[in-house]
């Protein structure tokens, strides 16, 4: 199997990485020669500036995406010489080096299987020796943290924290429209939130089926403004987790996303679900309760707040990705 064919596959689990809304922001160029792949952005999938001024979740998802693929390569045979920011336009340049015999990671089988689970969650089904395998997953650096709460009485000033975040959320039009750019109508989309997997009241989902050919762009709006309020509603767990960084910069939130999908892929294998809530780490104003609540430095940045729990659902649709061909460019 040559360097290209090799390099194919791994972007096949590079892809499979979580990004907000499943707008999948990143594109590759490929040197199938040398077998080196770079990472750059997709800048039309990137979120606004006013939103996301320091393009925070743009390296957030870059940083998972290099994860998946470095956790892949022994699989496959090889490991993988990583650079971070060998260019301005490239986030990281991934080689190829060939390893003496095939050793999977312990954490590959789970690639295929991770995703996100938006429904309810079984009380008290996170247990102490799930948060001690959560919290030995090390970090890339010291600068990134990790903050538990495993506690009802924190949590019931938690929920409606979170309450109050997503109908302040649900008033800012600028979140609506990016919302609306992402929502799909089509289950089988190869990005995006497919209307179907957003966990809605089923009222939502009928207004939407009767009006949608008289005001579609209305009504699309109208879903993205429940899926903003869907983050404060119905989000009960038996554990929230909160990820910071020190340094709020690309290197930071690049390392950051390496780390988020260690700890998502580790939490799929013991069987435990997750959602990321992001509208809490968007609203700038959001930043000092949750660092209170979790016990935080003030000097910290929040960049992931994900709740976590034995799904009451075991099975929940899982979001399609773009086909790797419109995302590459081989050199």
């Amino acid at each position: 199997m040559g360097f290209e064919r090799i390099c194919q596959r791994l972007l096949e689990y590079g892809v499979l990485a979580p990004s907000i809304y499943n707008s999948q922001p990143w594109k590759f160029v490929v040197d199938g020669a040398r077998g080196v792949i770079e990472v750059q952005a997709d800048l039309p999938r990137v979120r606004p500036d006013e939103i996301d001024p320091h393009q925070r979740d743009l390296y957030l998802a870059l940083g998972a995406c290099i994860e998946n693929m470095v956790l892949a390569a022994p699989a496959l045979g090889y490991e993988i010489e990583l650079s971070l920011f060998p260019r301005a336009d490239t986030a990281a340049s991934l080689k190829l080096k060939p390893m003496s015999e095939t050793m999977p990671e312990n954490l590959f089988p789970s690639l295929l299987i991770r995703q996100t689970h938006a429904g309810a969650y079984r009380e008290n089904s996170v247990q102490p020796i799930h948060l001690e395998r959560l919290l030995n997953v090390p970090a890339f650096s010291p600068n990134e943290k990790l903050h538990v709460l495993h506690s009802d009485v924190i949590q019931k000033q938690l929920i409606p924290f979170l309450h109050d975040a997503a109908h302040e959320g649900a008033l800012r039009q600028d979140l609506i429209d990016e919302g609306a750019r992402w929502i799909r109508t089509d289950s089988e989309a190869g990005d995006g939130l497919p209307l179907g997997h957003l966990g809605l009241p089923i009222s939502v989902k009928i207004r939407f089926a009767v009006l949608r050919y008289l005001f579609y762009k209305k009504e699309v709006k109208e879903v993205a403004r429940q899926v903003l309020l869907r983050q404060g509603h119905l989000v009960e767990a038996p554990a929230f987790v909160l990820m910071t960084v020190q340094t709020s910069d690309k290197e930071s939130y690049l390392n950051a996303g390496r780390w988020y999908a260690r700890l998502a892929l580790t939490l799929s294998e013991i069987e435990l679900g997750t959602q990321t809530l992001h509208l809490p780490i968007t609203l700038q104003t959001a930043h000092v309760p949750l660092l209170d609540f979790f016990k935080a430095s003030p000097k910290e940045e929040p960049v992931f707040l994900v709740r976590l729990g034995q799904p009451v659902e075991k099975k929940w649709p899982k979001t399609s990705r773009r086909p790797v061909s419109l995302s590459v460019k081989f050199t």
